[in-house]
């Protein structure tokens, strides 16, 4: 498995969102509703979502298309992309979790941060990911925060756990089922570009 498409699994493992249909343009949110917005978005325990995601790293890049399935802590995740990438399922919760791809035996590691330590050149806090996809701070720790003009979130600066930095950045906003979510998602850290480009979201049911 190439070590590109294992970053790109392992970027991936801690998104949760809520929501459903094709995204359409957002309309103006007031200031006031960026709390009500959040609290809305992170009570949603059960989501499906279908979207890409480019990896940039250096010369090297790549995408692929993600379905992706959450249920309460448990998640449900299928990669696939071209070139000979083919496809990787990742499956499991924060206690534990699989990872399979075709022809090679599945791995077995015991939570999120040992995927990270194991196959990356860098540690990455892919739970953080849980809320930042969403354009929302990870609750209990300092963020820097700017907002345009609609009080939408568009950068946020948070630290990990051994106080290193990661640049978020948000645009294309729309509102589905009554919340505001970003369309797309960029991750900047050194030399590593992420960005998360959502195509559909679905609310407590699988996407087809």
């Amino acid at each position: 498995m190439s070590s590109l498409l294992i970053r790109i699994s392992t970027l991936l493992l801690g998104l949760a969102l809520a929501a459903c249909t094709s995204l359409e343009p957002v309309a103006p949110i007031g200031s006031t509703n960026f709390q009500a917005n959040q609290q809305a978005l992170l009570a949603h325990q059960e989501w499906s979502l279908k979207g890409r995601l480019s990896v940039r790293q250096e010369r090297q890049s790549d995408t692929v298309n993600i379905n992706w399935q959450q249920h309460n802590q448990n998640f449900d995740i299928t990669l696939r992309g071209t070139l000979g990438i083919g496809s990787v399922h990742l499956y499991g919760n924060d206690h534990g979790l699989t990872m399979e791809k075709s022809g090679e035996s599945p791995v077995n590691l015991p939570n999120l941060e040992a995927l990270t330590k194991d196959y990356l050149s860098f540690e990455f806090p892919a739970a953080y990911l849980l809320y930042w996809v969403r354009a929302l701070p990870v609750p209990g720790m300092s963020a820097a925060t700017v907002f345009d003009e609609n009080s939408r979130l568009t950068s946020l600066t948070q630290n990990d756990s051994k106080g290193r930095p990661w640049l978020l950045t948000f645009d294309r906003y729309a509102v589905v089922q009554g919340l505001v979510l970003p369309g797309r998602i960029k991750l900047t850290k050194d030399a590593v570009q992420l960005t998360f480009l959502v195509d559909q979201w679905q609310l407590n049911a699988a996407l087809p």
